[in-house]
Parts: C-alpha cells; structure tokens; sequence
C-alpha cells in the first residue's frame, strides 16, 4: 500500500489501486516509503485532507489473480505458493477505513489525476473492470486471510462509499500536488 503525507493532504493507494503511479507521481523509489499504513493508523485518518483511491474490490481480485500469474512466470495460480503476494494485492481494506472522514479518487478515472507514464517501470495493467451482474462468489478465490463473506462485505462497503464520499476535484489535486 502507498501512503504518503505532506501539510496539504495525506493519500493511500492499495495495491492494484495505483499505488505505483503514486510512488512515482510524488518521486518516491517505488516501495520504499517509510510511513506504513497499518489498521487504525492515524497519520491518515486524521489528517485534516485525507484522500484515498478507491476501486471495485471484484477488480482488485481479479486482477491480483492476473497479477500474480504475469508474476510467477505465466504460470497457472499455485494457492500453496502465491497465497501472501495474492493476499497482499487485493485484502480487503475498506472496512479498515470506512469509518473515517474522507475524500475520494475514483481509479477509473485516475489516469485523470495521474497520467501513466511510459518512462518508468510500473504495474502490469490488467484492465479488469468488473461487469454489473458480476458478483463476490464469482471472483472468490478460497484463501486463509478472508471469506467470501468478507469480500461481499467489502462489495457492499465499496457500493456504499462510492455513492456517498465527496470525489475530489482533479483541479483540485492538481494544485494539491504542484
């Protein structure tokens, strides 16, 4: 996860959430940044412009799925091995955060805030976009670190935060990040 605070605002970015374009953006080394967003941290939450990047959690599944193959040689998923970088990439968040005042950055529209680059090394793309009739039981991989219940709680929560948060303005996070 990609966090990162300044006097203006202070954003995460899970994985397969843009975290890398946000590394790069504020010129951090990717993966290097010291301030770690753990459960009820609060160098994020209570900052005065809290700011997160929010995508469909069936999406993030799906592509952590193609994530992991692309990084395992193209191999076909292996649960016993890849199980913690599966985990790692699409762990429900939202729950975690739900609770807390704050503003969001829709993913879909984050090439908007944060145009990729072709200069440096980023995430595969995997253009997962979920369809409306897709469900948690049709994305659902079993796994150790949370059920399907879980995840459909997090669809639920993304469902929720997504039609009640405040977007922020791209202008806004233009002049933000300057």
């Amino acid at each position: 996860m990609f966090f990162y605070r300044n006097d203006q605002y202070a954003i995460i970015a899970a994985s397969r959430c843009g975290h890398t374009n946000m590394y790069h953006y504020h010129g951090i080394e990717p993966y290097t940044n010291t301030d770690v967003l753990a459960k009820n941290d609060t160098l994020w939450s209570q900052h005065h412009n809290p700011i997160a990047v929010i995508r469909n959690p069936l999406d993030r599944v799906r592509s952590a799925m193609l994530h992991t193959a692309f990084n395992f040689d193209g191999k076909q998923f292996d649960y016993d091995k890849q199980s913690m970088f599966f985990y790692g990439h699409c762990y429900p968040y939202l729950s975690d955060i739900a609770a807390f005042n704050f503003r969001l950055i829709d993913f879909y529209d984050l090439n908007k805030y944060i145009p990729r680059r072709d200069d440096v090394v980023q995430s595969t793309v995997t253009d997962s976009h979920a369809k409306p009739e897709l469900t948690a039981e049709d994305v659902y991989i079993m796994n150790e670190y949370f059920s399907l219940q879980k995840l459909q709680q997090e669809v639920d929560l993304y469902t929720e935060i997504m039609a009640t948060r405040e977007r922020l303005p791209i202008e806004e996070w233009k002049e933000l990040t300057k």
